[in-house]
């Protein structure tokens, strides 16, 4: 039997011994001698990037020079429900089955008592790879190689039963989970109108209770008929790209059963300008549509599928009152004004409103 791994408190408890019991699952026999912290990403989780030394010489298929850690070790303003375990489960049971472009994975461990969840990631940085970012929109391209690997991954359980047997994904996920509607709007919404990204919260969008009513039964309806897997936080940021330029998925803290459009307009409305997406959007989901196809899919009627991505575009919304606990004002301002511009475009109140 395995040694047991104590769970890491805190990054105090990221020794190099812990290190050198937690890659021993992958890498039989190795010994750290060092670890030292030479990069580090607060936010709703932490993420320190690690240098590690070995006390002998590894070759390439070794152990990494190089990784991340990511954990819940902060308190934020966010409760965050299963979030950090659910990344952990996602790795463990379900990222093998997809055939898409992920980190690997080196150690992965949950917290019972904690609801913690703490994992080693492959250093995409020393892969090559360049990260998605709000101050640097998708192009159109991109956008669509972004929506290929979505249907990838929405088609694998598109409709399958094997899904829901799986008893840590949630319809809904964290966000339903921890009522994050309900959250958002008692506990951020009188801070966040303060800040400038409500400059672009048009007029019809500061009636607060009509867009949480609809917020929260678009959320109720998405759950009661979750019928793929969702990434569930598909903004731009969480994405990295190859050299090649193939796009792939970070953080999926948010992972659940839901609705395809979850993820397709958050990426659209949120990665895209303005212009981009309502020069390019119709054409964008009509790729998004035949990818499924092609991954044996029988997708809905595009119109159909429209409305559907029209009322999901609601939900970037909640960037408006997003805590900067999570994502700085720069970012939240960028994708304030693109979703409340999509929001207005698409009539995505009215539409979520009467979206089954």
């Amino acid at each position: 039997m395995s040694e047991a791994i104590a769970f890491p408190a805190g990054e105090d408890d990221l020794t190099a011994a812990w290190f050198g019991q937690a890659l021993a699952r992958r890498f039989p026999g190795v010994e750290v001698a060092g670890a030292r912290i030479i990069q580090r990403i607060g936010g709703t989780a932490l993420k320190l990037r690690f240098h590690l030394d070995y006390a002998s010489a590894t070759g390439p298929e070794g152990p990494p020079q190089t990784l991340w850690v990511k954990g819940g070790f902060e308190t934020g303003a966010v409760n965050q429900g299963d979030a950090f375990v659910n990344e952990v489960l996602f790795y463990r049971d379900l990222a093998p089955r997809l055939g898409i472009n992920l980190p690997d994975v080196y150690f992965g461990a949950v917290d019972a008592a904690t609801n913690n969840g703490v994992i080693l990631l492959e250093d995409l940085i020393a892969r090559g790879a360049s990260f998605g970012r709000a101050d640097r929109p998708l192009s159109p391209d991109e956008a669509a190689a972004t929506l290929a690997m979505q249907a990838r991954y929405h088609a694998r359980y598109w409709n399958d039963p094997a899904l829901t047997a799986i008893p840590w994904l949630k319809a809904g996920g964290s966000i339903a989970g921890t009522g994050m509607v309900e959250q958002y709007f008692a506990g951020f919404w009188d801070a966040a109108g303060a800040l400038p990204r409500f400059q672009w919260v048009t007029a019809s969008q500061c009636d607060k209770d009509r867009l949480r009513e609809a917020l929260v039964g678009l959320s109720a309806g998405d759950a009661a008929g979750a019928h793929c897997l969702v990434h569930g936080d598909s903004h731009c940021a969480n994405l990295f790209f190859d050299a090649d330029g193939a796009p792939g998925y970070l953080d999926w803290q948010h992972v659940m059963r839901g609705h395809w459009a979850f993820d397709v307009a958050n990426l659209l409305v949120t990665g895209l300008t303005v212009a981009d997406r309502r020069a390019h959007e119709r054409a964008l989901l009509a790729g998004y549509r035949t990818a499924l196809t092609a991954h044996g899919v029988a997708p809905p009627p595009f119109e159909t599928m429209f409305d559907g991505y029209a009322a999901h575009a609601l939900w970037s919304f909640m960037w408006a009152m997003c805590p900067v606990s999570a994502h700085p004002e720069e970012v939240c301002m960028l994708n304030t004004e693109r979703a409340c511009a999509a929001i207005e475009d698409l009539g995505s109140v009215a539409w979520a409103e009467t979206f089954t």
